[in-house]
């Protein structure tokens, strides 16, 4: 039995894993290994864009155990924060908390009982209602402008208005694994490539795009295979997609810049910032070690649409908005040895009200299967944790359909 699969991103790659035993396996990429996990080489490994793990994340720890890489599993409580104007406001105890000028004592109480219960709501029973009608319902005026409204449009740009009350419970209750120091969250030291390179061994992997076809047998560059697993973003289907009678599920772009900076800019891991091109601030080496790196290194993260806004201007002309907003945290150019501009046309589904409805099952035609961003496990959030089981549940379908279980 032979099986082409599109996409080498954690999906596509946990797919070839699982059924490599059973079929031929080809993954066809047109970029590279890894999909959003890709990295950098710079005498060091660095993701193109900020990754970290939780410890609910059961999926991808059990993935990295059975390639041999717990041992570098590094759990870290880590500081993050809220930037208001050119001031970081610490907001990662609950004194920082009871602190925060922003909001009232009253905002603050009503705030974490929010999230305490946030961890027990069934996030499906608020899929068609929206995240900003629900947080007015429930808070002052301030601590929507100050608090929830910045996250959303930092997230979803203009569309942070559609965004569904499911998607903003489960990112509250996955953002809340705090300690009394801070958020307890984990990273492979040295870098996921690791996983990558181990999950990718010994498959065969070719470099292009993928021209799909169905002729009696489904043909991918004129290849004959028995099966098709998709695991790139739904718009590169093109016209299948409509024979395939899809919902129709709109994207947003990811515009990651990677930093070396001379100085540190805070303590803080994680700055949400208001009012800027960019709307986090990672600073990774204040989660692992400088010495691993020998510079600092900040990521300012940024969504757009795939036709329009950032996501269409040059890497220098980002670059130019990116660093004249970071002036207002004490870093001029001088201040940066190199950037980098990473951007992903197709990140991430909208999770607008009502995309529990819009979920891709996994066989759409005989032969063929869709997993990845718009599957199950990667709802009401997409993660490496939901992508990797997205990739076993779909492996497990086709044994299921090929017979393959008994072979």
């Amino acid at each position: 039995m032979k099986i082409a699969v599109i996409g080498a991103g954690l999906t596509g790659l946990r797919v070839a894993n699982e059924l490599r035993d059973y079929s031929k396996i080809k993954i066809f990429e047109n970029d590279q290994v890894g999909g959003l996990l890709a990295s950098y080489y710079n005498g060091y490994r660095i993701e193109k864009f900020y990754h970290h793990l939780f410890k609910t994340d059961s999926e991808l720890l059990e993935v990295i155990k059975k390639f041999g890489l717990d041992h570098k599993l590094v759990w870290k409580t880590v500081r993050v924060g809220f930037a208001v104007g050119d001031e970081i406001f610490s907001l990662s105890t609950p004194l920082e908390i009871l602190g925060y000028p922003h909001m009232s004592l009253f905002d603050k109480l009503r705030l974490a009982i929010f999230t305490l219960r946030s961890k027990r709501l069934n996030y499906e029973d608020f899929d068609d209602e929206s995240a900003s009608s629900a947080i007015k319902k429930r808070f002052s005026g301030r601590v929507v402008d100050h608090f929830f409204m910045p996250m959303l449009k930092a997230k979803f740009g203009d569309n942070a208005e559609i965004v569904s009350f499911a998607w903003l419970l489960a990112r509250v209750a996955i953002r809340s694994n705090r300690k009394l120091r801070g958020e307890e969250i984990g990273y492979i030291r040295h870098g996921f490539q690791q996983l990558v390179d181990r999950m990718a061994e010994g498959l065969e992997i070719v470099k292009e795009s993928a021209r799909i076809k169905f002729s009696g047998k489904w043909l991918v560059n004129g290849e004959e295979f028995d099966a098709v697993v998709f695991t790139a973003p739904i718009p590169a289907l093109g016209e299948l997609a409509k024979d395939f009678n899809l919902p129709s599920i709109r994207y947003q772009s990811s515009i990651c810049a990677l930093l070396s900076l001379k100085e540190s800019i805070s303590d803080l891991y994680w700055i949400n910032v208001d009012k800027a091109n960019f709307g986090a601030l990672i600073e990774h080496t204040n989660f692992m070690p400088f010495e691993d790196y020998g510079e600092h290194l900040v990521y300012l993260a940024s969504y757009s649409m795939p036709d329009g806004g950032l996501f269409n201007q040059s890497d220098l002309e980002i670059q130019k908005l990116f660093l004249k907003d970071l002036k207002r945290f004490g870093v001029e150019e001088e201040d940066v040895n190199w950037i980098k501009i990473s951007k992903a046309k197709y990140s991430s589904p909208i999770y607008e009200k009502g995309f529990l409805k819009k979920i891709t099952p996994y066989k759409v035609h005989e032969g063929f299967y869709i997993a990845g961003m718009t599957s199950k496990p990667n709802y009401p959030e997409r993660s490496m944790n939901g992508s990797l089981r997205a990739g076993k549940e779909v492996a497990e379908r086709i044994k299921k359909d090929f017979g393959l279980e008994n072979s």
